[in-house]
């Protein structure tokens, strides 16, 4: 009973993603992991420029620790942020060629940049 119970409550929470109204969340869930990977570092690093720039010995950490990071944790980022950038298209306060064409900050494409 257990085992069916978990099947259906799977299928339901896909049905909901596949169904949901937004844009930027699907593609941010199912892309997470992989953009996670390289943004999860790559946004130590944009915070922190002058420490990387003084101690190189930083980077192999910084890759060693956050591309894991990144890659665990992008999914569930990536579809918060875009369930963020979906709510500001309904409300009309960002275009979707912003979120899927660019790399800039409110890219869809980096997960870790929370602030845009």
């Amino acid at each position: 009973m257990p085992r069916r119970r978990s099947a259906l409550v799977s299928a339901l929470l896909a049905l909901c993603l596949v169904t949901s109204p937004g844009c930027a969340t699907l593609p941010g869930l199912l892309t997470g992991a992989f953009t996670g990977a390289v943004d999860a570092p790559a946004e130590v690093y944009r915070h922190h420029r002058g420490v990387f720039e003084h101690n190189p010995i930083y980077w192999p950490f910084n890759l060693v620790v956050f591309v894991p990071l990144g890659i665990a944790t992008g999914p569930l980022v990536g579809m918060c942020k875009g369930i963020a950038l979906d709510v500001q298209w309904l409300l009309d306060q960002m275009g979707y060629e912003r979120v899927f064409q660019t790399y800039r900050e409110p890219s869809i494409w980096r997960p870790f940049t929370i602030h845009w």
